[in-house]
């Protein structure tokens, strides 16, 4: 009984050590300090709108006043932003010629536009911009950041294919069928005549992903604007090159997803003079 009582009388000992030393270890990982800033921006932040309604948060990278870091030149950030909702009719139900239409305008329109832009820049911020050249998301990159503000407009970072197809269906249906059967017909391999593929495409957000881990090791803020399905297989490939998400912003449009990734310091033997 009283060896009993004794090891009880440990387990309680330990564990509020245990607990104190998990406390002061998330205490002392920088990313959870990044990640916590970004909760107070966003529990702090406005929304944009639409007519009224909400459609984004305002938002923006940690800046090295916030005084999160000691070693903030260490820091890099990228954001990846998902377009704005294209400005296109769709409720109701669509017939298979109306659904063809919709998908080929949806690559072509521009974007409802909000009050006012929700992700802030500094002037004195070097930032990279990449935009995709589907016009949804490079309409969304221009309203954010300007019309003449310098930016990598590529190809490579377009939505991921999806085409309704040459099989009928004689029924009107809700749009969310056309779309999502179409994008799932493509990932299987069907309906994708003169298409990339699946894999294809996932290769290139993998080459994505790298082109953005590069852009940031030379200007350490970098904002790419494209696609739902894109930005989610890039941040995917960046994860697995030890970026953390601190801001995840969904999958809706104009969801703002940030992560970061913090660079040792250099050994004294391979810091060169360029450095000093």
């Amino acid at each position: 009984m009283e060896k009993l009582f004794f090891k009880l009388l440990m387990l309680v000992m330990l564990v509020p050590v245990s607990f104190s030393c998990q406390s002061n270890a998330m205490q002392e990982d920088p990313i959870l300090r990044i990640e916590d800033k970004y909760k107070e921006l966003n529990a702090a932040a406005e929304f944009v709108t639409v007519k009224g309604v909400p459609v984004a948060q305002k938002t923006r990278f940690i800046r090295e006043e916030d005084q999160v870091l000691e070693d903030y030149e260490n820091l890099r950030q990228i954001a990846l932003i998902r377009h704005g909702e294209p400005d296109l009719h769709k409720t109701g139900k669509f017939s298979y010629e109306e659904a063809k239409e919709y998908v080929k305008h949806y690559d072509s329109v521009g974007i409802i536009l909000p009050d006012e832009p929700f992700f802030d820049v500094e002037d004195k911020e070097e930032i990279a911009f990449f935009s995709s050249t589907i016009n949804r998301a490079h309409n969304t990159a221009q309203y954010l950041f300007g019309a003449d503000r310098e930016m990598v407009v590529s190809a490579d970072f377009r939505e991921f294919e999806r085409q309704i197809g040459n099989r009928r269906i004689r029924m009107r249906l809700p749009l969310k069928y056309w779309t999502t059967t179409a994008r799932i017909k493509w990932m299987l391999g069907l309906d994708r005549e003169g298409l990339e593929s699946f894999s294809e495409a996932k290769e290139r957000a993998r080459k994505a992903a790298s082109l953005l881990d590069d852009a940031s090791r030379t200007t350490p803020k970098v904002v790419l604007v494209a696609h739902g399905f894109l930005n989610r297989y890039i941040k995917r490939n960046l994860e697995r090159e030890g970026w953390r998400v601190v801001r995840d912003g969904g999958d809706n449009y104009f969801a703002t997803t940030i992560l970061v990734k913090l660079e040792e310091d250099k050994p004294e033997s391979l810091i060169t003079d360029s450095d000093r």
